[in-house]
């Protein structure tokens, strides 16, 4: 429909940072150009929905400015705190163009959303199929009037937004492109930030849970440097971390006795993100469970000789998105 532009900007946005990469189109991550991380002022987005439009596009068109990529090209992800995931079942003699149209009709129907005028994609896997001749496949959705506001700002700034993407599928999809991925293993991934985490279970290449949690953390801004500085004292950060590695225990054991039966099980937790206590977080989910726990780790950049943060694969991902 866009074709394949040169130079795409891919955006990873979270209520309190922005970082943006740009790509050139091909697989070679490792030789990107521009990347950069901009805190977001506080008051211009809450949990994923923008709320000072006029301060967003104002904080957008000088970054525009200042990064010099007017009329770029430009991908992003659907804040995470908006996303619905659902496991659906579908006529498999339905083309491709008419899987749309039926799930627009069962919206509201058979398939019930915490909001109304979705924005919604399915994602199916065109070779398993069920008795009786169903398909199985994943529906996305989002509120639609709180995705326009980042694509109508987006152009408004002279940019222009190509893709709309899940940041579970970009985490994913950065991880099969960097690791040899075993189709029969289960893997946890879990992306710790600041103010939030989200987890995501993948089997065969296939996303088969999905979850966004608020941390009850909040962030002190401190301007252009970007440090991540708790308001909440250390003892109390430290708590918040040890609930949620009993919630990932909690969540592996749903996994495979409610949604496997008992018939599969978490085999490999990957950890990623840019909260400040990660590396203590690694630790504390290695020793607490008996199967491989790792950091996910960023490319090596060509010419800087240097490994790309972690906190940057989400982005990666997205510069992915049109190769596979």
């Amino acid at each position: 429909m866009f074709g394949r532009p040169t130079k795409v900007i891919n955006i990873d946005i979270e209520d309190y940072v922005m970082r943006l990469i740009e790509s050139n189109g091909s697989n070679n991550i490792s030789s990107i150009k521009i990347m950069e991380e901009r805190v977001i002022p506080y008051g211009l987005i809450e949990n994923g929905k923008i709320i000072d439009e006029i301060g967003f596009f104002e904080y957008m068109k000088d970054l525009v400015k200042e990064l010099v990529i007017k009329h770029r090209h430009v991908r992003f992800y659907v804040p995470n705190s908006l996303v619905i995931m659902r496991q659906v079942e579908f006529p498999a003699d339905l083309r491709d163009k008419d899987i749309h149209d039926f799930f627009k009709v069962e919206i509201g129907k058979s398939l019930h959303l915490p909001f109304k005028n979705p924005v919604f994609d399915v994602h199916y896997n065109e070779n398993v199929r069920l008795e009786n001749d169903i398909r199985m496949g994943t529906f996305f959705a989002a509120p639609r009037e709180e995705l326009v506001k980042y694509t109508e700002i987006l152009a408004d700034v002279s940019l222009k937004p190509v893709a709309a993407d899940v940041l579970a599928l970009g985490i994913y999809r950065y991880f099969h492109h960097t690791t040899k991925v075993n189709r029969e293993k289960v893997y946890l991934f879990v992306e710790l930030n600041a103010t939030s985490i989200n987890l995501s279970i993948f089997r065969n290449h296939d996303i088969e849970f999905l979850r966004f949690q608020n941390l009850d953390l909040h962030l002190i801004n401190r301007g252009e440097t970007g440090e991540l500085v708790f308001k909440e004292d250390a003892d109390f950060v430290t708590g918040i971390l040890e609930d949620q590695i009993s919630e990932l225990e909690r969540i592996m054991n749903f996994y495979r006795f409610s949604i496997q039966k008992g018939e599969k099980m978490v085999d490999e937790i990957i950890l990623l993100g840019d909260h400040p206590e990660l590396k203590s977080f690694y630790q504390k989910v290695n020793e607490r469970f008996e199967i491989p726990v790792q950091l996910l780790k960023g490319v090596l950049l060509e010419k800087k000789d240097k490994e790309v943060e972690s906190k940057y694969i989400p982005a990666l991902g997205l510069a992915l998105k049109e190769i596979h």
